[in-house]
């Protein structure tokens, strides 16, 4: 790794302004007033990048609160005839401690793709993200920005002809509910709903199972607030292991009713799954994800739906599929360091 400074490692890009006018497109500053044409933009893509699952339109909300995120400087939206036509964004997550790492996010509805619209917005993407980087310009830590696609997306040779890299795989795992739920007895261990008085909990418990998974950084209380805060998360379908006063480990589920409409299933997505780190091996998370398979069986879901990444160290991979999971597609982080 680096000694150097950022400010000696990550080129100035200068003034990111707007991206560059191109076929008939008009870049502006979102307003949280845009969040219901964004949703309907960012969901007219997802039927063909991911039509699995729809961008809940709450989420699209969230980043105009978020503290992390300055909505005059990280996001864009491009119209053409009175419709968003393309997304951008360029945000650092709070709460990094090892790395400056810049995420971008963005999307040109499939009607206008291949006329010279992404590649204007991925160069204001990444003018943004070197400026954020650049702001940290004495650290000496690794310097990022990342991207996520779908392994057959587009997205991918797109980015990596314009410089990334791909450095992580992850597997998207589906599990039919309609097929036998082997039971499991508790274990000696207390197993209750992820209810409000435990959400503080939920969270140093995951800052601790994350600690050694690649990519992870700590979440703050404000991102935490978010997540939990979220119409989807069903304290119903998940399942906490409890000591004390203390989650020593988790099954965070969701179900987002709208996916069915694309997906073609109804489905629980098991957002987070993790055991803090001196309770590992004891059998804990399989009990958990049973709890949460067993609770969306009986809720009338059809599928259970999750991914992890293809390299966990925690051996992940191996425990779903001998919970009956089978691997439905992969996605990839793609990167740029310095």
């Amino acid at each position: 790794m680096s000694t150097a400074p950022i400010s000696a490692r990550v080129p100035d890009l200068g003034e990111p302004g707007l991206p560059e006018p191109v076929a008939g497109v008009a870049w502006r500053r979102p307003t949280v007033a845009d969040a219901p044409a964004m949703h309907v933009a960012a969901n007219l893509s997802g039927r063909v990048d991911h039509p699995e699952y729809q961008v809940p339109l709450q989420e699209i909300v969230d980043d105009f609160a978020a503290s992390h995120v300055d909505v005059e400087r990280d996001l864009v939206v491009g119209e053409r005839d009175g419709a968003i036509v393309a997304i951008g964004s360029a945000v650092m997550p709070d709460g990094q401690t090892d790395v400056r790492r810049v995420f971008l996010g963005g999307t040109v509805v499939p009607e206008a793709r291949r006329q010279g619209i992404g590649a204007a917005l991925l160069a204001w993407e990444e003018r943004r993200a070197v400026q954020r980087l650049r702001e940290h310009g004495d650290d000496v830590l690794p310097a990022q920005i990342h991207a996520w696609a779908g392994s057959e997306n587009a997205t991918v040779p797109f980015l990596t002809s314009a410089g990334y890299d791909v450095v992580r795989w992850f597997t998207d795992l589906h599990r039919d509910l309609s097929q036998p739920i082997e039971p499991l007895d508790d274990g000696g261990l207390t197993i209750v709903p992820f209810t409000p008085d435990l959400f503080e909990a939920g969270r140093i418990a995951r800052n601790d199972a994350f600690r050694d998974h690649w990519g992870s950084q700590p979440t703050t209380a404000e991102r935490w607030g978010r997540f939990v805060g979220r119409d989807i998360l069903r304290s119903d379908l998940s399942a906490v292991a409890v000591e004390g006063d203390r989650i020593v480990g988790f099954c965070l589920a969701e179900h987002d009713p709208d996916d069915a409409a694309v997906a073609g299933f109804t489905s629980v997505y098991v957002a987070l799954v993790g055991v803090i780190r001196e309770r590992r091996g004891l059998g804990i998370a399989p009990r958990l994800l049973t709890r949460t398979l067993e609770a969306a069986r009986d809720a009338g879901l059809e599928r259970a739906v999750l991914d992890v990444d293809s390299e966990s160290p925690t051996g992940a991979v191996g425990l779903y599929e001998r919970l009956g999971f089978t691997t439905a597609k992969q996605s990839v982080v793609l990167e740029r360091a310095w």
